[in-house]
C-alpha cells in the first residue's frame, strides 16, 4: 500500500497516512491540492502537502470552530466565514434556522469545486440558498464592506504566507469593529503542544480588543500536536453561557458539555506555560 507523508513545516514531527487510491491530484492558482482515501482515515484532503481534513474526524474540527459561538449568541442573522472552502464550516452554520445570510469568503474556487466533488457530505452548505460565496480576499472583503456581523469565523490554514496576518493585532481589530454589540468572534488558532507562541500571541491580541476571550479546545489527531485550540472572543457576551434555543444536531458537541470544552484561564496559562 502507497504512503502519503505530511510536509508541515510548523511542525517537528511528520504523519504519515496510508494511502488506498488518489482520487484527485492536481494544482490551482495558489497550491497544491491532493484527494485520497486512506482505510482508516476516510478521505483525506491535503494542501501544498498539509493534510486539511479526514472524513474520519472533520467534525470534531468544524463542530468546534462553529457551535461555542452560535449556541452563546441568543439569535446569530448574518454570519461571516474566512477560509473554510472544504464548507464544513459552511454546514455547520446553515443548521440554524435564525441565520439569514451567511458569506464565505475562499481565495481558491477549485477547494470549493473539489469539495463539491468529493466531499459532499461536507459541501452540502453550499446548495442552501442563504448562502454567498465569495472568491476574494477575506480581509479586504471586511475591511471594504462595511457590514457588521453577529458572527465571524475564521477557518484559516496555519500561520505562514498569506495566513500569517490573519493571526494579528491589525486583523482582530478590524474583526472587532465589524462584530455587532453582542457579536462573537471564533477562529482556529493551533496546537498547544505544537504552536504555544502562536496560541499565546492570538490570546494577547484579543484580549486587548474584547471583554471575553475563551481557549476552546478538542482532541485532533489529524492535525501535528493533537490537542487543538479555537479561541472565541466577544466584546459584550459570555461565551460560556449557552443563550440560543436552538439545539442543531451535531455528533461531538453538546450544550450540556457547552463550558466544558473551554479551558479555565489558569489552566490555558498553566498549559501555556509549560511549552517555554
Amino acid at each position: 500500500m502507497k504512503i502519503f507523508t505530511e510536509n508541515e513545516p510548523t511542525s517537528p514531527i511528520n504523519a504519515r497516512y496510508q494511502v488506498e487510491r488518489v482520487l484527485y491530484r492536481g494544482r490551482s492558482k495558489y497550491q497544491k491540492i491532493l484527494v485520497f482515501d486512506s482505510p482508516f482515515h476516510g478521505r483525506v484532503l491535503a494542501l501544498d502537502d498539509i493534510v486539511q481534513l479526514t472524513t474520519r474526524e472533520e467534525h470534531f474540527y468544524h463542530e468546534m470552530l462553529v457551535h461555542p459561538i452560535l449556541q452563546s449568541h441568543p439569535n446569530p442573522r448574518n454570519v461571516l466565514i474566512i477560509g473554510g472552502g472544504d464548507g464544513g464550516t459552511l454546514r455547520e452554520v446553515m443548521k440554524y434556522p435564525s441565520v439569514e445570510s451567511a458569506v464565505q469568503c475562499e481565495l481558491d474556487p477549485q477547494v470549493v469545486a473539489i469539495a463539491k466533488e468529493f466531499f459532499p457530505k461536507l459541501a452540502v452548505g453550499y446548495k442552501d440558498a442563504r448562502a454567498q460565496v465569495l472568491y476574494e480576499d477575506g480581509a479586504k472583503y471586511l475591511q471594504e464592506s462595511g457590514r457588521q456581523w453577529d458572527a465571524i469565523i475564521l477557518d484559516l490554514t496555519d500561520p505562514i504566507g498569506p495566513a500569517k496576518p490573519l493571526f494579528e493585532r491589525p486583523f482582530y481589530k478590524l474583526c472587532a469593529a465589524r462584530l455587532a454589540p453582542d457579536g462573537f468572534l471564533s477562529a482556529q488558532t493551533e496546537s498547544l503542544h505544537f504552536h504555544a507562541a502562536t496560541v499565546k500571541g492570538v490570546l494577547r491580541a484579543l484580549r486587548g480588543l474584547f471583554e471575553y476571550v475563551e481557549l476552546v479546545t478538542m482532541p485532533l489527531a489529524m492535525y501535528p500536536g493533537n490537542w487543538w485550540t479555537f479561541t472565541v472572543a466577544s466584546k459584550s457576551l459570555d461565551p460560556r453561557v449557552v443563550r440560543n434555543y436552538f439545539c442543531p444536531p451535531t455528533r461531538i458537541y453538546s450544550r450540556e458539555d457547552h463550558a466544558w470544552f473551554m479551558l479555565p484561564k489558569k489552566t490555558s496559562e498553566k498549559a501555556l506555560g509549560a511549552q517555554d
